[in-house]
Parts: C-alpha cells; sequence; structure tokens
C-alpha cells in the first residue's frame, strides 16, 4: 500500500502502516470504498450553496467517522477565484467537522490532465472534485477495548 504524496518530489510515499505477519485476534479489516464527489460553483462565485454544503456534510461526516481517511480536492484552474473556491471548500470542512488540515489535501491539475478532463466535462471551470481514495480500516471498539 502507498499513498499518494503531494508535497514530496517523489510522489509515492513509503507505505504508512507496518505489516504484521499476524492480525490480532479481535482485529477486523474494512476496506473504504473510494468516494467521489463533484460541486459545481455559480459563474465568477466562491461561495458555497445549500446543494454544496450538503455534498460537503456527507462527506465531513466520513472524514470525522473515519479517521483513517483523508480528502482530496482538484480544480482543473489555477486564478484567483479558483483558490478562493479551493478555501472556501477547505474551510468548511476543516471548521464545521473539526477535520486536521493534514487530512485535506490540495491538488491543481496539469495541463495535460486538464485538457483530457475537459472532454467530459462541459461546465469544467465551475467545477471542484472531492475524492476520498480507498483506505484500508483496523476496526476497533472503544466499549470491548479491543480492536
Amino acid at each position: 500500500m502507498a499513498i499518494h504524496s503531494f508535497s514530496q518530489t517523489n510522489p509515492i510515499s513509503p507505505p504508512l502502516v507496518t505489516e504484521l505477519n499476524y492480525y490480532p485476534e479481535q482485529g477486523m479489516l474494512v476496506a473504504f470504498p473510494t468516494h467521489y464527489d463533484v460541486i459545481y460553483f455559480e459563474n465568477d462565485s466562491s461561495q458555497l450553496t445549500i446543494n454544496m454544503k450538503t455534498i460537503l456534510n456527507n462527506i465531513g461526516y466520513l472524514l470525522d467517522t473515519y479517521k483513517e481517511t483523508y480528502l482530496v480536492i482538484t480544480l482543473h484552474t489555477s486564478d484567483d477565484l479558483a483558490y478562493d473556491r479551493l478555501y472556501s471548500v477547505v474551510d468548511y470542512i476543516a471548521m464545521q467537522f473539526k477535520i486536521e488540515q493534514e487530512r485535506i489535501q490540495i491538488m491543481l491539475t496539469s495541463q495535460e490532465e486538464t485538457k483530457h478532463y475537459k472532454q467530459y466535462e462541459k461546465n469544467w471551470k465551475n467545477s471542484t472534485e472531492l475524492i476520498m481514495p480507498k483506505t484500508i480500516i483496523v476496526t476497533y471498539d472503544p466499549e470491548l477495548g479491543m480492536y
């Protein structure tokens, strides 16, 4: 398992989980599937609408519930409005759900990726992709004091 790190020159970092030759008797691994959403801003606006907040609330709930997950936010433009939109999303999730900023990664795409994305998304300039990559979670029951 490798995590894509956008803060390093080498995009693939070493595994963050130590592999065991065994699983604890009480341990249970759960695969949390990839979650993908796109929100669309109004032209020339960085304001979050009620519909956007509903999507962000669902993502915030998942981030709050599953502490091992993280969010990647992707934009296909790099103007000032794009940054305002990006930080509207990040601030909303971080403040509403008290999610650590380290768990919210920002990714601006290359021109080649944007060119490819434009073929499939007619409103690409106003879109923001929200991706929670697949994560393996070790469950733990605090009432029973076991994994």
